[in-house]
């Protein structure tokens, strides 16, 4: 399956603001693991600290 051509097919082009939709499917990708990220680290609660 050509991605390329598939997006083609439905939006007459492959590209956006003059830049590869590969570009911006990256992006993409990369902000939703950022995302993930965030949420797994906030959501962590703290480890006790041990009094002497």
């Amino acid at each position: 399956m050509n991605w390329n051509n598939m997006w083609n097919i439905l939006f007459n082009r492959t590209e956006l603001f003059g830049i590869n939709m590969g570009f911006w499917v990256c992006l993409l990708v990369i902000t939703i693991i950022v995302i993930l990220m965030n949420v797994v680290f906030w959501s962590m609660k703290p480890l006790k600290t041990v009094k002497e």
